[in-house]
């Protein structure tokens, strides 16, 4: 079993025989909901309760990653309100080639180019611009104490999990069909856990082509168990999905999304069965993949969702 040796950062309950409890995050995905992850964090701040180590998932693994750099939730916040998101956006398809794939159609459909589909691409947005402007985000000072990360991806061709952690605690080693990595490069890690299969290309690191880790793990709590966590926090954006959909998704993105989410919902219903789980999951209505208007929307329902919560939480942690 995966152990740390960890000085915590923060003054936690004691458990029986003197041992310190360690407390852990755990952040899960959800496109533009994930914001409300820094509403939970500010709420936990405030109440004085500060992880030892944090995991993150897909847009939770943004979060997750600038609070174990040393972030503190405000300036979190400060960068997600200020996120130019259309800005880093870079299309893998030109127009040019929209028009040539919409010519090889017709060819297509009288079976004279069986072989089109070579020509469209991994993903719709290469994710350089991204990867980039997380890189940046990482030179940023720190305001307290960095915590060990884990990030979760998914190998798009062996379908392992491949968990990055820092290279300080971790020298590789596998787990079940888990794959333990020292995270060399942060923002290429944290990008390949945001690439959505489809709409960003995978994200190659030592030659394997890592995807959303999302695909096999939303929750990333069972890591931080693994880690030595005792308690585990887990900010849940997968609820609202199963209970606030009305009408039929409107677009294909839509579409895909609440296939997905149908997917992993007995899966993530049974990691949030575990009694060392405590679940906080906002409901968050409207917000999708270009939702940049409403990421304070977000962050306030993560903050109220924690501080409705709170006497539970602090009863959980004693």
């Amino acid at each position: 079993m995966f152990a740390l040796s960890l000085e915590s950062p923060a003054s936690h309950p004691v458990a029986e025989g003197g041992n310190q409890v360690k407390l852990g995050l755990a952040l899960s995905g959800g496109t533009f909901r994930g914001t409300a992850h820094i509403g939970v964090l500010e709420a936990l701040h405030e109440a004085g309760i500060k992880p030892d180590m944090v995991a993150g998932t897909s847009a939770g693994s943004v979060v997750a990653a600038l609070y174990a750099h040393g972030l503190s939730p405000a300036t979190i916040r400060k960068i997600a309100l200020n996120f130019k998101g259309r800005d880093l956006i870079d299309w893998t398809t030109s127009t040019f080639d929209i028009l040539k794939l919409l010519t090889l159609l017709p060819f297509q459909y009288f079976g004279l180019n069986k072989d089109w589909t070579r020509l469209l691409p991994q993903g719709l947005i290469r994710g350089t611009n991204f990867e980039r402007y997380l890189n940046q985000l990482f030179t940023l000072p720190a305001a307290h104490a960095k915590i060990p990360l884990f990030i979760t991806t998914v190998d798009i061709v062996t379908a392992e999990s491949i968990i990055f952690t820092d290279p300080l605690f971790s020298r590789g080693y596998e787990l079940g069909n888990w794959l333990f990595l020292p995270m060399l490069d942060k923002g290429a890690c944290v990008r390949a856990s945001c690439s959505l299969p489809g709409l960003f290309t995978p994200r190659v690191i030592d030659g394997r082509s890592l995807v959303d880790g999302a695909v096999r793990m939303n929750i990333p709590a069972e890591v931080l168990v693994h880690a030595g966590c005792d308690k585990v926090i887990v900010v849940d954006l997968h609820e609202t999905e199963m209970k606030n959909v009305t009408e039929p998704p409107k677009t294909f993105l839509d579409m895909f999304m609440r296939g997905v989410d149908i997917m992993q919902n007995e899966i993530i219903a049974l990691q949030l069965m575990d009694e060392n789980v405590f679940a906080l999951q906002p409901m968050i209505k409207g917000v999708g993949f270009t939702s940049f208007d409403k990421i304070e929307y977000c962050i306030e329902l993560g903050r109220q969702e924690a501080l409705n919560k709170m006497a539970a939480l602090k009863k959980y942690l004693k």
